[in-house]
């Protein structure tokens, strides 16, 4: 009896949470007026408790519904409290301005507040006029980093001379340092076409190009701008590589340069050497591989230990579930020399040597023994057990094993000192 009146309290108890929580999605309106009142009317509530914080929540989300800023004027003009409340809010928001996602992001809300109507032209007003001072003393005193990627034509005070160059000044040494994620090369060429690429701003720029550090996948954008820059520049990132493969075969050394080609940046492979040609030998003094023998190893289950469904359904009583686990690996011990040869000096010259290793194991058949000897295939998992021994697992090959020794060796090559240069700039 016990039992069951803990079964029917935790009925009782699930019911009454479902209640809970269908009432509660029940209050809230469906039709997106209704909402917008239901906001207000939060909003409201939450001053009333002196709660500004949980009230301001509620009005911007009154204004993104279609009758919520007729019915915020209405809270406000009933209310004075509120509307004080959301006014500082606003002016905090501004103080509180440090990048140009937040001064793009304030921007945003003052214009919705503008177009809403919900406060005063006067202290709209004010507002947009805190905005102003803020982000031209920001960008003045790089309290505000604001740089020629940024979304900056919604402020036209900081178009004037002053600022921009202020803007572009900070750019070109944001690019220097070469550390950003998102590079603004070309918003850079695009403030370079607005000036004139004759003018004094444009030639300073063009002398401030090599500073810059240019990367590959710019060089078509400058070369609108800068042609015969982006050409010397094409030139100064670029290698010329003619690779000579020894005690290799062919298939290897076209191996080797399809993967160099895949990974490495800025190098032209060559099919001769010539001039400020760099020639690199590979040399495969060590490839010993090894297919580790197999074992196998009979794994066997009691029909207590599998599976309820299976041992039920689909074994004979007293049976047992039988099956073979394969286990097996390979290994190469490597060794390459790499060496680098430009205008006849050894530039570089390194061994690339170790071992490289994997195993295997695999599941195969599956059996159902019964009690006087009979055996019939089994078409399903035993138990946790089982699937954990014959999951998906990544099976190791001598191929893959070759495909990772080059990995390996393309690693070497990418130290050698021209091509390492080159590479950076992908």
């Amino acid at each position: 009896m016990r039992g069951k009146s803990l079964k029917m309290n935790h009925k009782i108890i699930f019911i009454l949470s479902l209640l809970v929580f269908v009432s509660s999605c029940a209050t809230y309106p469906q039709s997106r007026e209704k909402q917008a009142t239901h906001d207000v009317n939060k909003a409201r509530a939450s001053i009333s408790k002196g709660n500004c914080s949980d009230a301001i929540i509620q009005i911007d989300i009154a204004l993104l519904k279609p009758t919520g800023d007729e019915k915020i004027r209405q809270l406000f003009a009933s209310n004075q409290k509120s509307e004080d409340c959301y006014f500082s809010h606003l002016k905090e928001a501004i103080a509180g301005v440090s990048n140009s996602y937040a001064a793009n992001s304030v921007f945003e809300k003052l214009t919705r507040v503008k177009s809403a109507k919900v406060l005063s032209e006067t202290q709209t007003d004010e507002l947009f006029e805190n905005l102003r001072e803020i982000i031209t003393e920001g960008n003045r005193t790089n309290k505000i980093r604001f740089d020629i990627g940024d979304k900056i034509d919604i402020f036209p005070e900081l178009q004037s001379p002053e600022h921009q160059q202020i803007i572009v000044n900070r750019s070109i040494n944001k690019l220097q340092k070469d550390t950003a994620r998102d590079r603004i090369v070309p918003a850079l060429m695009e403030y370079v076409k607005k000036v004139g690429v004759n003018s004094i701003e444009g030639r300073r720029i063009e002398s401030l190009l090599p500073s810059i550090n240019i990367h590959r996948g710019e060089l078509e954008t400058v070369a609108k701008v800068f042609p015969t820059f982006a050409a010397a520049r094409q030139e100064e990132i670029t290698a010329h590589v003619f690779m000579q493969m020894k005690n290799g075969d062919r298939l290897l050394k076209e191996d080797l340069l399809e993967m160099l080609r895949r990974r490495v940046s800025g190098v032209e492979w060559v099919s001769s050497v010539g001039p400020k040609v760099i020639k690199l030998i590979v040399e495969q003094v060590r490839n010993n591989e090894i297919n580790l023998p197999e074992q196998t190893q009979t794994i066997r289950y009691a029909q207590y230990q599998v599976n309820l469904v299976g041992s039920v359904l689909l074994m004979p009583r007293n049976a047992s579930y039988l099956y073979e686990v394969v286990t097996g690996g390979a290994e190469i011990e490597y060794g390459y020399v790499v060496t680098a040869i430009n205008n006849d000096k050894v530039i570089y010259d390194e061994v690339i040597r170790g071992k490289v290793n994997g195993e295997y194991e695999r599941c195969k058949n599956a059996r159902i023994q019964n009690v006087f000897g009979g055996v019939s295939p089994a078409s399903f998992v035993a138990n946790d057990d089982m699937r954990v021994r014959c999951g998906d697992r990544s099976v190791v090959s001598m191929e893959n094993l070759r495909k990772e020794v080059l990995s390996k060796v393309v690693d070497g090559i990418l130290k050698v000192p021209p091509i390492k240069f080159v590479h950076k700039f992908q």
